[in-house]
């Protein structure tokens, strides 16, 4: 199935997820983070603000923010396409921008990829080999290139597919989390 058609399925497929099953699975993922040493050993996270039915990362923000982590959260940049890591302080500070996305505001403390070591991804579906489809913009790709740090996929188990279509430049993330626990260990080779 082309990218774009198996997008549109695997958000239909999201959207009838029950919503009380949706949050306690987020409450799963977070736990198996919190009680995970490699999450626990950073302090300089990257995370995306979920919206709609994307995995919840609030939840994770407000834990990262807790353990007195600094927290970025992307900033889109659309020519050249990056995603800008931007220093998050708090919900108030935040700006709406592309598909009611909140994002930090420009003037925010930046930092350069290579200086975060956990990001934290997101994603329509990941193979068990950690990579994935996302919305198609090739954002987190790009931004995978450019850093060596530990990268998390989130994902509900009943995303995990591996059959998806790999493409040259595709980046693998490290680990994935889902409300079973965490997958990998080996860059790009993941494991139960």
């Amino acid at each position: 199935m082309a990218k774009d058609k198996l997008r549109e399925q695997l958000k239909l497929e999201r959207a009838q997820l029950n919503p009380v099953d949706r949050q306690k699975w987020d409450a799963q993922i977070l736990e198996h983070l919190k009680n995970w040493d490699v999450y626990l050993a950073k302090r300089r996270a990257f995370v995306y603000l979920s919206i709609g039915w994307e995995v919840d990362t609030w939840g994770i923000v407000d834990d990262l923010v807790e353990r007195g982590c600094e927290v970025y959260a992307p900033v889109v940049q659309k020519s050249p396409r990056a995603l800008l890591p931007r220093r998050f302080t708090s919900r108030d500070e935040l700006v709406p921008a592309v598909f009611g996305i909140l994002e930090p505001p420009l003037s925010a403390q930046a930092v350069e990829p290579e200086e975060l070591d956990l990001i934290i991804v997101p994603g329509l579906a990941f193979t068990r080999a950690g990579y994935r489809i996302g919305y198609g913009g090739g954002f987190y790709d790009r931004f995978l290139a450019s850093t060596n740090s530990v990268s998390i996929g989130l994902c509900y188990s009943s995303f995990l597919r591996d059959d998806l279509i790999v493409d040259q430049w595709d980046k693998p993330v490290d680990y994935v989390v889902t409300e079973r626990g965490v997958l990998g260990g080996n860059k790009g080779k993941l494991q139960n």
